[in-house]
């Protein structure tokens, strides 16, 4: 989903339960810990037969997700994105691990046609959401920033790892990958140490390590009704994201105008109210539930057809329900 990095956001796209009834001869022992990071509510819940070592586990994990916000962040001086967002020529070598990232998002352009794409951050301060009085930004600016706006405007040599932008003042935002990307590189670090299973979830955006007694529950939240379920997923393993219109947004005239921002319009997307992704990597899970909440249930479940390992539940803007062919063996 596009988000601001470092802005304090407390509303979980999704509700987690956890149940943690086992058997009485291998009782894993709960620890969990939440922090703030990457402009999120950050919560690690790991199961392991040693505190000590679970304790140890999630807090490598924090380094994990604090080095992966520091390299992706804008606004760090240090950080790739900075540098190309500052750059003074065309090209601009990046670090293989923030060059790979790019380009697997701009394969998810591709797919979404448009639908997800980073080269949306010119349009993004257009938009606030604190304080009083909020009102959506003139046409003529919105119109005037989107020649700055367009995937296809960047080409890739993989050889160098260098990006190159076809038009000055194209700037790339990470908010809509990068969070994912990094829950995905801490369940690898939790993996890597033999966890008896684990769950992370930043803001939203979760995945889990398959546990020894039962699949963890995760709750789909109502888009108008905050304290309400419309369903709740069955996982093992893998990832769940929701976009929603419901995290950030004011009313201006009786429309609602949230953070979700159509890359083509300049404007919030209107085809949806939410959208929820299972896929293997919350990367993809993040990246792809934006794009379909942009593109609406009509023109996403054909866009599915290029992830096969994905399924999605939309919300559509009347508020009706609609799921791709797979999703119904996740639910209870």
């Amino acid at each position: 989903m596009q988000k601001y990095f470092y802005r304090f956001s407390v509303i979980f796209a999704i509700t987690v339960f956890l149940f943690l009834g086992c058997s009485p001869d291998q009782e894993p022992v709960k620890v969990s810990k939440t922090d703030f990071a990457m402009g999120t509510i950050i919560q690690i819940t790991v199961l392991d037969s040693n505190k000590q070592a679970a304790q140890k586990a999630i807090d490598l994990a924090f380094q994990e997700i604090n080095r992966v916000g520091n390299l992706f962040y804008k606004g760090n001086p240090e950080s790739p994105i900075y540098k190309f967002n500052h750059r003074t020529d065309k090209s601009v070598k990046m670090p293989k691990e923030v060059f790979d990232l790019i380009v697997r998002a701009d394969q998810i352009s591709q797919k979404t046609q448009g639908g997800f794409d980073m080269t949306i951050e010119k349009l993004l301060p257009l938009y606030n959401f604190d304080g009083d009085s909020l009102r959506p930004p003139q046409k003529s600016l919105v119109d005037s920033l989107l020649q700055y706006v367009g995937y296809k405007k960047l080409e890739f040599n993989s050889s160098t790892n260098t990006i190159t932008s076809q038009k000055n003042g194209l700037d790339l935002a990470t908010g809509g990958n990068a969070k994912g990307y990094a829950v995905d590189r801490a369940i690898y670090i939790l993996d890597s140490l033999g966890v008896s299973g684990a769950l992370v979830n930043a803001g939203g955006d979760l995945r889990v390590i398959p546990r020894p007694d039962k699949k963890w529950r995760v709750g789909i939240q109502n888009p108008r009704s905050p304290n309400q379920t419309i369903g709740i997923i069955a996982l093992n393993s893998g990832a769940v994201t929701t976009s929603g219109d419901y995290e950030q947004y004011f009313t201006f005239k009786g429309k609602r105008y949230h953070h979700i921002i159509n890359p083509k319009t300049g404007y919030p997307g209107r085809a949806s109210r939410a959208a929820t992704v299972i896929a293997p990597t919350t990367e993809l899970a993040d990246a792809l539930a934006t794009g379909l909440f942009i593109q609406g249930y009509e023109k996403g479940l054909k866009i599915l057809d290029s992830f096969p390992e994905c399924e999605a539940f939309w919300v559509d803007s009347r508020g009706n329900y609609h799921k791709s062919s797979g999703f119904d063996r996740y639910l209870e």
